[in-house]
């Protein structure tokens, strides 16, 4: 199973249990209710990811062993978690959210700068101008490295095309 997927199910069981955690602790409604939707919501996203792996029909006769439990699985329950815990690549394993084509951005500071730059200017609506002013600086700043880091990052696109395009002539 594909490390992507893996990882609804493990939110899901860490919110199983901090929300039995949370609620011997506080005895909140709230928080409690809140805590098990974020566990459904993982084991929804989970159970939707795992349904469209593709390969993922009825098993052959005999895939199953003599107990009704898959070959490898180590039995019953406690080897069905193990399954979904282990984080061990294995050869051949589909990975649905793995695209190896293109261009990896750097990493930047620009998306954080837009963010605090934002978030300040919407506390203009609670404390002025003055804090709508402060915003604009980060966020400028921000556009400013992000639209130099877009660039850079074309001219490389465009340097590399034309790169392949002499290698194909030759």
């Amino acid at each position: 199973m594909p490390e992507e997927i893996r990882l609804f199910i493990r939110s899901c069981l860490f919110a199983v249990v901090v929300s039995i955690a949370y609620w011997f602790i506080s005895y909140d409604y709230i928080g409690t209710v809140l805590l098990g939707g974020f566990a459904v919501a993982s084991f929804t996203l989970f159970s939707m990811l795992r349904r469209g792996q593709p390969g993922r029909g009825a098993r052959p006769a005999g895939s199953r062993g003599e107990q009704g439990v898959a070959p490898g699985a180590g039995g019953g329950a406690v080897g069905r978690i193990r399954e979904l815990v282990d984080t061990s690549e294995r050869p051949g394993e589909e990975r649905p959210f793995e695209d190896e084509a293109g261009r990896i951005p750097g990493a930047s500071l620009a998306p954080l700068l837009i963010g605090v730059g934002v978030a300040m200017m919407a506390l203009g609506l609670i404390f002025g101008l003055w804090s709508v002013v402060a915003g604009a600086i980060p966020l400028l700043l921000g556009f400013r490295e992000w639209l130099r880091e877009v660039s850079a990052e074309l001219q490389a696109l465009t340097d590399d095309d034309e790169a392949a395009a002499v290698r194909e002539a030759r």
